[in-house]
């Protein structure tokens, strides 16, 4: 749950007590810090700010929550439950700047690696409206019917009911 920044910052001061530690030739503590910042390396490849960019996400600070996601160097390479979300919120944000060609990739991407069924559900409800707005029948039946094994609440079960009745419409 670090910033790249923090990142580095706990890396180098490790480092230093480290290599104090060996100067001083205390063997296991210098052991110690190397293991702990591989394990800090590791968590920058496999876990990434994904964590703080949902917490700025979900106080709807979109800028931040942006800008924290943008910072992983490769977000392929995250593990298998940070990964969706990392996708989901991109997505998201995309819709509320209205770039619908770039959210559809990022939410079609998060609804194909697993997320929860409530995210899932408005992931592909989200999908719908975008397959909506660009005229794609075909397209948007095919998320909604995705959506319908699905436990989502009555408020969007009811937007989907309305995006499925102006897509038959197209």
């Amino acid at each position: 749950m670090f910033t790249n920044g923090a990142r580095v910052l706990v890396v180098v001061l490790l480092a230093l007590a480290s290599a104090f530690a060996a100067w001083q030739g205390v063997f296991e503590i210098a052991a110690l810090g190397l293991m702990f910042i591989g394990l800090i390396v590791w968590g920058y490849f496999k876990e990434g700010p994904v964590i703080l960019a949902a917490k700025a996400f979900k106080q709807k600070n979109y800028q931040k929550a942006k800008a924290l996601l943008h910072s992983i160097a490769k977000p392929d390479w995250l593990n298998k439950r940070r990964k969706p979300y990392y996708y989901y919120m991109l997505g998201n944000i995309a819709v509320t700047e209205a770039h619908f060609a770039e959210a559809e990739v990022y939410l079609a991407r998060a609804a194909v690696l697993g997320l929860r069924a409530n995210d899932l559900g408005v992931s592909l409800m989200h999908l719908a409206n975008i397959a909506l707005r660009n005229k794609d029948k075909e397209k948007g039946l095919l998320w909604i019917q995705k959506s319908q094994n699905l436990p989502l609440t009555e408020k969007y079960k009811s937007i989907l009911t309305k995006i499925e009745k102006e897509l038959q419409k197209v």
